[in-house]
């Protein structure tokens, strides 16, 4: 990992945990983002009667737990691994492998800034991605959940790389030389539907230019509209972020509210 975080965790909150020992009906383990050990009991292991605990855990085998208690008091942390959902766990371990991939980008850039990189040993280069880290970790914990989120929203917008106030020039541009070469755009998937009819005897063809008159103005090619039945259609919009497909989702309706206005057309949109 890159980093740990201080303090402790707060209850329900999903963790990395690494099996450190078992004992009796109890199971210890690491909590890897924050360095302190907590107590899985094997009601919390999983639903129904378990007859042999390592059938579900074992030494240095690394699962996602739910926080259950906090007492700093007793520095006593209790989670379970039954009451994580599937979908979150998943989620979990795509947030840790994203963090993962960070790390390697800050070790890029140092092997960017380094020309004579071959001849660092792995502790030199260890030791300047640590001070790396430490020169911009402050913005991003302000702002941000994750390193990953962070170095995403440079790739976006490069302008957001200022936040660095701490480093030079040219550590700021090996940052944006690896972070573009390395992070690309996730895609992801809006969809609306919408109902439009028309009474005029050429109602289907009026409907298909108020649609296609609609679409033309936002020059954007992954963008479609399919008719499902009955006047009704989908609107399906694959694009880099979210907002941005609901940004060019609202200058469509916008487009099309218009149009139909001046064809007397009826418009009824799902939101």
């Amino acid at each position: 990992m890159l980093y740990t975080k201080d303090g402790f965790p707060e209850v329900n909150e999903i963790v990395l945990c690494e099996v450190t020992k078992i004992y009796g009906n109890s199971t210890f383990v690491q909590l890897l983002e924050y360095e302190k050990e907590g107590v899985l009991t094997i009601s919390e292991i999983a639903p129904g009667r378990i007859r042999n605990l390592r059938d579900h855990v074992v030494e240095n085998k690394v699962i996602v737990c739910k926080v259950l208690r906090v007492d700093p008091r007793l520095n006593r942390i209790d989670v379970s691994l039954r009451r994580v959902p599937i979908i979150v766990m998943k989620d979990k371990q795509e947030s840790i492998k994203k963090e993962e991939y960070s790390e390697r980008i800050y070790l890029d850039v140092v092997k960017e800034l380094n020309p004579g990189k071959d001849s660092m040993s792995d502790k030199e280069l260890e030791k300047a991605k640590d001070t790396l880290f430490e020169n911009t970790y402050e913005p991003i914990f302000e702002e941000y959940e994750t390193v990953y989120d962070a170095l995403y929203d440079v790739m976006i917008d490069n302008s957001k790389l200022d936040m660095f106030t701490k480093i030079d020039q040219k550590t700021k541009d090996a940052f944006l030389k690896i972070i573009n070469e390395r992070i690309k755009p996730d895609e992801v998937l809006f969809k609306e539907t919408f109902s439009l009819k028309c009474t005029d005897s050429e109602g289907v063809n009026i409907i298909k230019d108020a649609i296609g008159n609609s679409l033309k103005p936002l020059n954007y090619e992954k963008i479609s509209v399919i008719y499902t039945a009955a006047g009704e259609f989908t609107i399906t919009i694959t694009h880099d972020d979210m907002k941005s497909a609901q940004r060019l989702f609202d200058k469509f309706r916008d487009n099309l509210v218009v149009i139909a206005k001046e064809k007397k057309m009826i418009l009824k949109i799902t939101e």
